[in-house]
């Protein structure tokens, strides 16, 4: 009987390690499969985004502007950019440069902050005085819906255009936000997700006015 059992694990034993090699052999075929189409999604709308925020600009990588944006987005993480605010939360993705009637305008960037349900990612377009120029939400996928999720809504993110790095940024909740002192109107029961977006257009405009 005991040898009877000791056979019935080993049998399990080993089946159980076949369904899991398997698995996971078939999972990682899923993933080489759908990789690149993925990520030719995500640049596409990426490209869509810029072209929306920065109109008839034209956008380019620059290796320099790539470099700085690592070296300031370590010491964001790091907690180094501000001596009152921290951002840590805050991820600088990428910027390129926005050049329009041949010369370099200003800057498209990608960039997230922590929200209610996790990242939310936007793309803004500020020019070299570091004004916002257009924003556009990326992803805010892991928000609530009806709350968080409004801030792909136009008339709550029109807010930071015309914004600039003069003023830090805050959000307000009772709707006297205002341009003249760089307050924001949260979105109604998501004061998270609107301070996630406010951090992270503020570390935006840090980064562009440190390339001056």
């Amino acid at each position: 009987m005991a040898n009877n059992e000791k056979s019935t694990l080993v049998h399990d034993a080993i089946a159980l390690f076949i369904i899991t090699l398997v698995a996971g052999v078939l999972l990682g075929a899923v993933y080489m499969i759908t990789k690149d189409p993925i990520a030719q999604a995500e640049e596409k709308a990426t490209n869509e985004a810029y072209a929306a925020v920065y109109k008839d600009a034209e956008f380019a990588n620059d290796d320099a502007l790539t470099k700085s944006l690592e070296s300031f987005q370590s010491d964001v993480a790091a907690g180094k950019q501000d001596d009152t605010t921290s951002y840590t939360d805050v991820e600088l993705i990428e910027a390129r440069t926005a050049t329009a009637d041949g010369s370099q305008a200003g800057y498209v960037i990608k960039v997230s902050g922590k929200g209610y349900g996790g990242a939310v990612t936007i793309a803004l377009g500020i020019t070299n005085e570091g004004e916002v120029l257009g924003i556009q939400i990326l992803d805010a996928s892991n928000e609530t819906p009806g709350l968080g999720q409004n801030s792909t809504k136009e008339d709550w993110n029109s807010q930071y255009i015309g914004m600039t790095a003069d003023k830090t940024l805050s959000v307000v909740k009772d709707g006297s936000g205002s341009k003249d002192n760089g307050t924001i109107n949260s979105i109604s029961g998501a004061t998270i997700t609107s301070s996630a977006v406010t951090r992270a257009v503020n570390v935006a405009l840090k980064f562009v006015a440190s390339q001056q």
